[in-house]
């Protein structure tokens, strides 16, 4: 894959140079007994054999991406990010910068997604979207662009390893390790940016440095238009990564840095533009990035920080930036392709001088990486709170793949030929289990992704075949926490244009009524999961689903039921506690028992003669228990709120389970309250803990529509 010719250009030309590199000094491969190196400039482009094996492993890289995409993340995976990444890539398909936001907008709220001006504005820039959109576009499916990032990652990986001053062969194992590690194959199959944010930064540097080698501007534009859209995907990853190399380049290019410059900045005018104006459409101020729109404290640095507006404060401190980057080396040695075999080598080529300048360059940048990653909290998140980088790999150290592979290979081939030189018998007892070694990691990190995924995504997929089943059009509300949709499970997520067979909106108080009004041809449903849903193969996987209708009328009664054994753990006590506007009651339960109460809803607001226990008596305390009232400060909205809470022996209190009663109170004439409420289960699946709470409609006679 390596076209050795210079296209060449009409009229004068300045002579070619070689690589900027210290006189007298082994700093290329080419001093390695039988490796040599060449810049050939012939006149007619030739394909090395190299080169075609290179295409061969593209072709197999792309095969494996869509094989990867059908077999183990037919339905996304557990990285909810690639929700939005899809949805924006469906709605550019459709012609549109972002997806339509109808009233009540935060009832269809995607995850991470905020509202402005009638429409949502989802996380991140549109360049990655863009790339989905036009397989979108071109075929109806993601796979055309799944293929192609994949294909490219290995070739682009080829050329740069050999602009880097490795040889093809070098170049090509460079490529082979990228392409085998686990990382790499996950990664491939899912809809994010780390792979085309790769792609883009090696692309780059392959631009700026073949354009400066052979005084070529075309290369240099490319190079900068590269660039400026890694800067707009993964802006600290980039600067990260390439900062080393920038300032090198900018060291060494004496007599031509205004050159380089000013054609780089040719280049990274379009991205820069396309970004300045989508950040103006999005969030009014073309400096500012819709990352930082939905959460302020979701940004660099310790201190307290958050991902979504209600989500718990999370402190951050150096302690943790190290733990969890110290995390994800430790995974990072499976997931790349003898990842501590390729840090060995990389070291050692560097502390014998093996490496070209710009390769030395880019090891910095790897080492930059990781210790800026040590103040970005998403990785600690990814690492220690959420856990997903066990399952779909340490996905923020994908850019560490670049100097990681290529000064690997640079090091393992001068010390495979070292070895070899030694005497073939050997040089063959070291190399041969050493390569098994990494065959065996890297078989075993690939094999324990697949089943973990498929365990995954079977739960997905029993989720999917339950709502799918439902007759005709429905509008399912999803009892999700955060308020998202496709959150824990990218199942829950509509399409850009909101008219699926099946319908999601986020269980949210009243506004619900709103949306039933509006999706009145649409039967209703509640869709009800377990709170730790799909966390981890072994996390609870139950989904429960209940028809809704809505009752009208001077009072409504609600079935409140709690089911045995509700609460686990160590349990000192338990209590239910119902919230509606400024009034609450709070009644003791026992933990380990069934209870069942009804509760009347009506126009006065919540009283303790609104709770009546039914049962709730056991042998220990045979009288019912008494609900108790208080008040709520600043307390709005006529929804009723039923929370479970459990309090240890040590004196917490933790929500055990939460629910929303969606409440509407007449402002003049009859009737006087309107209730959505649940008719009881229709289905459900899964294993593992079952919400414990129930609130259903009791069969007292009223207006059910």
């Amino acid at each position: 894959m390596h076209w050795s010719a210079d296209p060449g250009r009409s009229g004068p030309r300045r002579p070619q140079r070689g690589p900027d590199l210290p006189p007298g000094r082994p700093w290329l491969l080419g001093s390695v007994p039988g490796v040599s190196i060449r810049h050939d400039d012939a006149s007619v482009p030739r394909v090395s054999a190299a080169g075609w094996y290179v295409v061969a492993l593209a072709v197999c890289a792309a095969v494996g991406a869509v094989v990867l995409r059908h077999t183990v993340f037919p339905l996304l995976s557990v990285n909810n990010d690639e929700g939005i990444y899809l949805l924006h890539a469906r709605t550019l398909a459709a012609g549109r910068l972002f997806p339509s936001a109808p009233d009540p907008a935060q009832s269809y709220l995607p995850w991470l997604g905020t509202v402005i001006d009638g429409h949502y504005v989802l996380k991140y820039t549109p360049f990655v979207p863009a790339i989905y959109a036009v397989g979108l576009l071109l075929t109806g499916s993601i796979d055309l662009a799944l293929a192609v990032i994949a294909a490219t990652a290995v070739i682009v990986t080829y050329l740069l390893g050999v602009e880097l001053g490795g040889t093809r062969r070098v170049a090509a194992l460079a490529a082979t390790l990228l392409a085998l590690s686990p990382l790499t194959m996950i990664q491939s199959a899912m809809v994010l940016s780390y792979l085309p944010a790769l792609i883009l930064m090696q692309a780059a540097v392959l631009g700026v440095l073949r354009g400066r080698r052979r005084d070529q501007v075309w290369p240099v534009v490319a190079g900068g238009a590269a660039l400026g859209v890694a800067g707009a995907v993964r802006p600290y990853d980039a600067v990260l990564l390439l900062g080393p190399l920038a300032v090198w380049l900018a060291v060494t290019s004496a007599g031509r840095r205004w050159w380089l410059l000013r054609w780089l900045l040719c280049g990274l005018a379009a991205p820069a533009v396309v970004v300045l104006a989508t950040n103006l459409a999005a969030t009014g101020n073309p400096l500012r990035l819709p990352f930082a729109l939905l959460e302020p404290d979701d940004r660099l640095g310790f201190g307290g920080r958050r991902l979504y507006p209600g989500d718990g404060l999370h402190e951050f401190g150096l302690a943790d930036g190290l733990r969890s980057v110290g995390d994800h080396l430790w995974l990072l040695g499976g997931w790349a392709c003898g990842g501590v075999v390729l840090a060995a080598a990389a070291i050692g080529a560097a502390v014998r001088r093996r490496l070209s300048a710009p390769a030395a360059m880019l090891g910095l940048g790897g080492v930059a990486f990781l210790i800026g990653y040590v103040g970005f909290w998403g990785a600690w998140n990814a690492a220690e709170l959420w856990g997903g980088i066990r399952y779909v790999g340490p996905f923020y150290l994908v850019p560490v793949l670049v100097p990681l592979v290529q000064l690997g290979a640079v090091g393992s081939a001068a010390g495979a030929a070292a070895l070899l030189a030694r005497g073939r018998r050997m040089g063959l007892a070291v190399i041969v289990p050493v390569v098994t070694a990494v065959a065996v990691l890297t078989g075993f990190v690939v094999t324990g992704a697949v089943r973990d995924n498929r365990v995954l995504t079977d739960h997905d997929r029993d989720l999917h075949a339950m709502l799918t089943g439902l007759p005709g059009r429905s509008l399912v509300f999803v009892a999700a926490s955060p308020a998202f949709l496709g959150h824990p499970s990218p199942v829950t997520a509509n399409g850009p244009d909101l008219d699926g067979r099946q319908l999601y909106a986020i269980a949210r108080g009243v506004d619900d009524l709103t949306v039933a009004a509006d999706h009145r041809d649409r039967s209703a449903y509640l869709l009800r999961m377990a709170a730790a849903y799909n966390r981890s193969p072994s996390s609870p996987s139950t989904a429960r689903l209940e028809r809704l209708a809505v009752r009208s009328g001077k009072q409504v009664d609600v079935a409140i039921t709690i089911g045995p054994r509700s609460v686990t753990g160590a349990v000192r006590s338990a209590r239910l506690v119902f919230t509606a506007g400024s009034h609450r009651l709070t009644v003791p339960v026992d933990p380990r028992a069934a209870s069942s109460f009804t509760l009347t809803v009506d126009a006065d607001g919540l009283d303790p003669t609104d709770l009546t226990a039914s049962t709730a008596r056991t042998p220990g305390n045979p009288t019912s228990p008494q609900a108790t009232a208080s008040t709520v400060r600043g307390g709005r909205g006529t929804s009723v709120t039923v929370a479970l809470l459990a309090t240890d022996p040590y004196g917490r209190e933790r929500t055990v389970d939460r629910q929303i009663l969606p409440v509407r109170l007449a402002l003049s004439g009859a009737p006087a309250v309107t209730v959505l409420g649940s008719l009881g289960p229709v289905d459900e699946i899964g294993t593992g803990t079952r919400p414990p709470l129930g609130l259903t409609l009791t069969a007292v006679p009223g207006a059910v529509r």
